[in-house]
C-alpha cells in the first residue's frame, strides 16, 4: 500500500496516491472521492434554479450511495474502486448543494 503523500492542498483530504486521479501520470490535488464532492457542489446552480427538485428526499437519495461506500470500505468489508469513490464523492457533494439551497430557502421565507 502506498503511503500518504503530504498535504499539500487541503488538510481535509488524505490525499493517498492509490485512491487519487491521475493525470498526464501525475495525480490530483485530492483523493477521488473530495474530486468528486468539489465537482458535485457545482451543482448548486441547478438545484438553485429548481431544474433538479432540492428536496429533502433528494438530499437523502444523494448522500446514501456515499455513506454505503465509504462505510463499507472503511469497515474492511470490500474494496471499493477510483471511479465508484469519484461518482460517490460527487453525489455528495450535489446532496450538499441541496442543504445549502433548502437552507437558504429556509432562511429567506423565514425572514
Amino acid at each position: 500500500m502506498t503511503e500518504p503523500r503530504t498535504p499539500k492542498f487541503l488538510p481535509l483530504c488524505h490525499q493517498k496516491a492509490d485512491r487519487s486521479i491521475y493525470f498526464k501520470n501525475k495525480p490530483l490535488p485530492l483523493c477521488a472521492r473530495c474530486t468528486g464532492i468539489f465537482l458535485g457542489v457545482l451543482m448548486l446552480p441547478f438545484f438553485h434554479g429548481s431544474i433538479i427538485d432540492p428536496s429533502i428526499l433528494t438530499l437523502f437519495l444523494l448522500a446514501t450511495p456515499t455513506i454505503i461506500d465509504g462505510g463499507t470500505q472503511y469497515r474492511g468489508w470490500r474494496k471499493s474502486n477510483n471511479l465508484l469513490r469519484l461518482v460517490t464523492g460527487f453525489m455528495l457533494g450535489s446532496s450538499l448543494a441541496v442543504l445549502v439551497v433548502i437552507t437558504g430557502r429556509i432562511i429567506v421565507y423565514s425572514i
